[in-house]
């Protein structure tokens, strides 16, 4: 596993310096769980955040009448529990669980903590990544109360997609098994979804079992109103 390499792919980090990334790969650490493994658990102390590096991990919390209510899904390149790192209580406010297994750099909160103290340029750079990381989750919502599902679900897999070995142009998505999870995210139907994938086929987006493929980015973008310099692909 590449560090250096993986903090500097992660949005929150893709502003700081050579350095700092050298610094933080140092006092990393990696970190894989089993599908269904628990990373942490509600009331649990927050001594770490984590960016994903491969597969995926649901937030949730368990109701008072015993069921589960997913929070959010992360899936590769995005970090999450960075507000229980910084708020003044230390703790995990929900659980995280791998949905498959999955593989993350493990980011210490005393580390996180000290290099902000003590390095002016990095908090202000994290400062940057944090307004703009609150930009996105802006442009989430929209997604969520202005676009049709087939363009949301276009969109999450423009953000997902990565390129494959051997096919020139062409883009592929591995989902979770249980595509109901993704459907949380999306705030859409499990059906929904499915039905969904199939309206996106005329805009280059073919089904092959687990994986979802992209063979013409360009038109799914349009069709997504998304910019391609805005994709993580």
């Amino acid at each position: 596993m590449n560090i250096p390499n993986l903090i500097k792919q992660t949005p929150l980090f893709k502003n700081i310096d050579a350095k700092a990334v050298e610094d933080l790969a140092a006092n990393c650490h990696s970190r894989t769980y089993t599908k269904g493994g628990e990373i942490f658990a509600m009331g649990d102390e927050a001594k770490s955040f984590f960016v994903v590096v491969k597969g995926w991990v649901k937030l949730y919390r368990v109701s008072k009448e015993g069921e589960e209510v997913v929070i959010n899904i992360f899936g590769p390149g995005e970090s999450f529990a960075e507000a229980a790192v910084f708020n003044d209580k230390k703790m995990y406010p929900v659980s995280a669980q791998a949905i498959e297994e999955v593989s993350l750099i493990e980011i210490p909160r005393a580390f996180f903590i000290r290099k902000i103290e003590t390095d002016t340029s990095f908090a202000l750079r994290m400062l940057g990544a944090i307004a703009s990381h609150q930009h996105y989750l802006v442009q989430q919502l929209e997604q969520v109360t202005t676009r049709t599902a087939p363009q949301r679900i276009g969109a999450f897999l423009l953000r997902f997609c990565q390129k494959t070995e051997g096919n020139k142009g062409e883009l592929v998505v591995d989902l979770p098994y249980n595509r109901a999870i993704i459907s949380t995210r999306l705030n859409i139907k499990p059906e929904t979804f499915s039905r969904g994938l199939s309206k996106l086929e005329p805009y280059g987006v073919v089904v092959e079992n687990k994986q979802i493929l992209i063979k013409n980015i360009t038109s799914l973008a349009d069709f997504c109103d998304v910019m391609l310099n805005q994709k993580s692909c």
